[in-house]
C-alpha cells in the first residue's frame, strides 16, 4: 500500500514536470531587442554613474556604546581582526550584540578631482554612525533602508582614505514584559517565534543580526544627480493606453542654477520591443533638490500579469540630465504597468480587472539577510511557483532588494509587512521613527509591480486579545494611536496600492494547533483573509541530525526539551493541542509530525478554497520555510528539502482544483461514507467539456470508477456532485478525482484518504 508520502511525493513530480514545461513555454527571455524609436528626440547614450564596490576584508573590533573614535589610533585599527563585509557579523563567527566597529581604507584617482563623490550603504542593521577622514560624515537608524552621504569634502585624491562605521544593533531591554516596550523597527530580527530561542524566551535575542549586511560603494558623478523615482502605472479605462507618472527629484550640487534637458525614454525590459517613447523636458534646475511630476503616456502597453494569469511584462524607463550637450547623470528604474484593485464589500481582489484569489505563504528567507543571494531568492521563488503559490507575505520585515527584482521577473505577487509586531513603546521620538522608517520602505519598494498591498503592524498589543491574557497588566490602547497614524500616513503616499492598517490576530485562526482542532477547519469561516494558519513538523531525519546531538535526538528530560525548544519546537502546542503521537523512535516522531502538518493544510487550505468570495478571498499558509535550523511551521527546512506539507499544499493550491469536502475523518462499519465533489477554477479560462473522473480504491484494488462531462467556467467555484458509498468492509481506502480538459490533458488530481473502521477505533468528527 502507498504511504502518505509516496502519494503527495508522486502528485510533486506531476506538478513540477509541468511547471518546467511551463517556464520554458512561457517565461520571457530577459534579453532587449533593438529599439525602435517613435520620437522627433535624437537618443543621447547613457552615461553610466562610476561605482566603486567596497565590498571584501574590513577591520572589525567589537566594542561599547560609550566608544569614541579617539579612543583609537591608527595602529591600534590596524591591530583590528578581519571581517567580510556584506555580511551579517554572527555568519562571519561574531556572536555578538551591540557596538562593533569597521574600518576600511581605499584611494580615488587625482582624475576624479571636481566631481561628486557618494558613499553608499544598502543595508547596515541597525544603527551606523560614519566618519571619514576623522571627519563625521553621517548617522542612520533602520536595518533595511539604503542610505547615502556627500564625501566629496571629506576625501584627499590620490591618497589613502579612512573610512570608519560604528554599527550599533542592541539588545531590547529584557524584563518580564519586554515584548511590549519594544524600541527597535527589526521586526521578526529582532522578536519572533521562528528567531533563535523562540518569542518568549530570556534566550529569545540571541544571534544577533546586526553587521554591514548589504554591499558599500562609492559612487563618482556630477553635480547633478537624479534621485527618488517613483512611476505611477495608470491604465486607461479601455486597458489599450495607459501613463507611466514619473515623480522624481534633481539634487543640484552647485551653487549657481543649470539650464538642463531631462530625457525620458520607455522602453520594454523583459520581452521584445515593439515600441519606444521619448519625451523631453527643458528645465532651469536651481541649487538643491529640484521635485518633477512627469506624466509619459503610451498605447498599447503590454501588461504585467501574476505568472498564473499572463506574463510578467516589466518596463525600463531610462532619464538623463544633458547640460551643455553632455550626459551629467543618468539613472535606469524598471517597472510594470498593472492595475490592482481590492473590493473591501465583495471580497475581491482584481490585477487589470481580473479577479484573482490569493493562494498564499509567509515568508522569512533567512534570520540573517546577508545569507540570501540571488540564487538562493531564485530557487525559492521556483519552488513557491511549483507550489501554485500566487502571492507571499513578506512576514514582519523588508527582506533584501534582488527579492523583489526576481519577484518582479517571475510574476510572484507580494504582500508586504513593514517590520512591526505585538508591542512598542509609545513614546514621540518612537513615533516619528516609524512614521520616518515606513515611508523610506514605500519609496524604495514603489516600483516593484510585484508588490499589491502594505500591511503594516502585524498583531498590535491593543488589538491582540492573547496578549492581554498573556500581559494582564496591557494598556488597551497601546500603540493603537500609532496604528493610526501610521495608516494616515502610508495612504497618502502610494494611490496604486491597497493599505491594510495592521495583520489581526483573528485573521490568523491557528486551529488544531493554539487552539481548537484541526477538523474545526471543516467549518465555515466569517474571515475575508486568513493571513496566518499552519502547524509545526520536524525536518527529515538526516537534517534534524545537523540540529540535535545524538543524545538529544530523543528528548525525555526537561533540560532536552529546552534544547528543542530554543531550535523553535513547542512541545505544549504539539503535544496537548494537536496531540501528535510521539512515536516509537525519532523517525516515528519526524513521519507523525509531517503528517499532522500535512494534514492540516490540506483539510484548511481546501475548505477555504470553496468558500472562495464567501466570504474568503485569499489565504496565506505559515510558513514556506525554516530561516535557520530549526523545527517549526516552514513546509521546507532550513536546507531547503521539503517537508510532506509542502506536497500537500502544493496539491490544495492547484489553481484548477477537484475538491473533496467530507463531513467525517473515518468511518463506523456499516456507515455511508459521503463526499461532496467541488471543482475550483482560479484561471481567467473556461474549460468547455471538461472530463471529470473520480474512483474509490481499497489498497491496490479498483472498487468503482465513474466519468462524465462538465463545462468549467473562469474563475469560478462549484460543488458538482453528492457522492455516497454504502457497506464498505473495514479497511483502507482512497477517493481519487481528477479533471482534464476537452482533449484530455490533466489539469487537476485530487485525493482523500479514509479508513472503515470497528465501531470502538471509529474517530468521529465530533470528537
Amino acid at each position: 500500500m502507498r504511504t502518505l508520502s509516496d502519494h503527495y511525493r508522486a502528485i510533486s513530480r506531476f506538478f513540477i514536470y509541468w511547471f518546467m514545461v511551463w517556464v520554458i513555454a512561457v517565461v520571457p527571455a530577459s534579453s532587449i531587442a533593438d529599439t525602435h524609436k517613435i520620437s522627433q528626440f535624437e537618443s543621447v547614450e547613457m552615461a553610466p554613474r562610476q561605482v566603486i564596490s567596497l565590498s571584501g576584508s574590513w577591520q572589525f573590533k567589537p566594542g561599547e556604546v560609550s566608544d569614541t573614535i579617539n579612543d583609537f589610533s591608527e595602529n591600534d585599527i590596524a591591530r583590528w581582526t578581519s571581517i567580510n563585509v556584506p555580511a551579517n557579523w554572527y555568519l562571519e563567527g561574531k556572536d555578538i550584540s551591540g557596538v562593533a566597529w569597521y574600518a576600511k581604507t581605499f584611494t580615488i584617482p587625482h582624475l576624479n578631482e571636481g566631481k561628486r563623490v557618494s558613499l553608499k550603504f544598502s543595508g547596515v542593521d541597525y544603527i551606523a554612525e560614519i566618519w571619514l577622514n576623522g571627519r563625521y560624515i553621517g548617522f542612520h537608524e533602520g536595518y533595511f533602508q539604503a542610505f547615502e552621504f556627500d564625501i566629496t569634502n571629506a576625501l584627499v585624491f590620490d591618497k589613502e582614505n579612512q573610512l570608519i562605521v560604528k554599527v550599533n544593533s542592541p539588545l531590547e531591554k529584557m524584563g518580564e514584559d519586554w515584548s511590549l516596550h519594544k524600541r527597535y523597527i527589526k521586526g521578526i530580527f529582532g522578536h519572533h517565534d521562528t528567531r533563535p530561542g523562540g518569542a518568549w524566551s530570556d534566550r529569545g535575542q540571541e544571534k544577533n543580526t546586526g553587521g554591514i549586511w548589504a554591499p558599500v560603494m562609492l559612487e563618482i558623478h556630477e553635480v547633478a544627480l537624479i534621485k527618488n523615482v517613483k512611476v505611477s502605472p495608470q491604465l486607461h479605462l479601455d486597458k489599450h493606453s495607459a501613463d507611466a507618472n514619473v515623480q522624481m527629484q534633481i539634487d543640484l550640487q552647485q551653487a549657481v542654477a543649470l539650464p538642463a534637458t531631462i530625457q525620458f525614454t520607455l522602453k520594454p525590459y523583459n520581452f521584445p520591443v515593439t515600441q519606444t517613447v521619448v519625451k523631453e523636458v527643458k528645465q532651469n534646475l536651481t541649487p538643491g533638490f529640484n521635485t518633477f511630476h512627469v506624466p509619459i503616456s503610451i498605447n498599447d502597453p503590454a501588461l504585467w500579469w501574476p505568472w498564473e494569469q499572463g506574463k510578467p511584462n516589466l518596463y525600463q524607463l531610462e532619464i538623463k540630465v544633458i547640460a551643455n550637450k553632455q550626459v551629467i547623470d543618468s539613472k535606469a528604474v524598471t517597472f510594470g504597468f498593472r492595475d490592482v484593485q481590492y473590493d473591501k464589500m465583495n471580497n475581491e481582489w482584481k490585477i487589470n480587472g481580473q479577479r484573482l484569489f490569493l493562494r498564499g505563504t509567509n515568508y522569512i528567507a533567512s534570520q540573517w539577510l546577508s545569507e540570501m543571494t540571488p540564487e538562493r531568492f531564485a530557487q525559492d521563488i521556483a519552488l513557491m511557483k511549483a507550489a501554485n503559490i500566487n502571492i507571499v507575505r513578506v512576514h514582519a520585515h523588508v527582506t533584501a532588494e534582488d527579492y523583489y527584482r526576481l519577484c518582479d521577473e517571475s510574476g510572484l505577487l507580494n504582500w508586504q509587512d513593514f517590520p512591526l509586531q505585538w508591542g512598542y513603546v509609545d513614546d514621540q521620538d518612537f513615533h516619528n521613527n516609524v512614521i520616518r522608517q515606513a515611508s523610506a520602505m514605500v519609496n524604495e519598494l514603489f516600483n516593484h509591480p510585484s508588490i499589491i498591498a502594505w500591511s503594516l503592524i502585524n498583531e498590535p498589543a491593543w488589538e491582540a486579545d492573547w496578549m492581554k491574557e498573556k500581559y494582564h497588566h496591557v494598556n488597551k490602547s497601546q500603540n493603537k494611536a500609532l496604528t493610526e497614524r501610521l495608516y494616515k500616513t502610508v495612504l497618502p503616499l502610494d494611490k496604486t496600492r491597497y493599505v491594510h492598517p495592521f495583520s489581526a490576530s483573528s485573521e490568523h485562526p491557528w486551529l488544531g494547533w493554539y487552539s481548537g482542532h484541526w477538523l474545526d477547519y471543516n467549518q465555515p469561516t466569517n474571515i475575508s483573509l486568513v493571513a496566518e494558519y499552519g502547524a509545526q513538523a520536524l525536518p527529515n531525519l538526516v537534517n534534524l541530525r545537523k540540529i540535535m546531538s545524538e543524545k538529544d535526538l530523543w528528548p525525555e528530560t526537561e533540560e532536552q526539551w529546552g534544547r528543542w525548544m530554543y531550535h523553535n519546537f513547542q512541545p505544549k502546542a504539539a503535544f496537548n493541542i494537536a496531540k501528535i503521537a510521539k512515536g516509537n523512535t525519532p523517525a516515528d516522531f519526524v513521519k507523525n509530525t509531517q503528517e499532522y502538518q500535512a494534514k492540516v493544510l490540506k483539510l484548511a487550505t481546501e475548505s477555504y478554497r470553496r468558500q472562495r468570495y464567501h466570504p474568503v478571498s485569499g489565504i496565506f499558509q505559515f510558513m514556506f520555510v525554516e530561516d535557520w535550523p530549526s523545527m517549526n511551521w516552514g513546509v521546507i527546512d532550513y536546507w531547503r528539502t521539503p517537508k510532506l506539507g509542502y506536497y500537500a499544499l502544493q496539491q490544495a493550491y492547484q489553481p484548477v482544483l477537484p475538491s473533496i469536502a467530507w463531513k467525517q475523518e473515518n468511518y463506523q462499519h456499516g456507515e455511508v461514507a459521503d463526499f461532496d465533489l467541488w471543482v475550483i477554477n482560479d484561471l481567467p479560462k473556461d474549460y468547455p467539456n471538461a472530463k471529470v473522473t473520480y474512483s474509490l480504491r481499497n489498497s491496490k484494488t479498483l472498487l468503482e470508477t465513474h466519468d462524465f462531462t462538465l463545462d468549467v467556467a473562469a474563475d469560478s467555484g462549484l460543488k458538482i456532485k453528492d457522492i455516497r458509498f454504502n457497506n464498505l468492509n473495514l479497511g483502507h481506502y482512497e477517493l481519487i478525482f481528477t479533471i482534464a480538459d476537452s482533449e484530455g490533458k490533466r489539469l487537476g488530481v485530487n485525493t482523500h484518504e479514509f479508513d472503515v473502521l470497528n465501531s470502538e477505533k471509529t474517530k468521529h468528527i465530533d470528537q
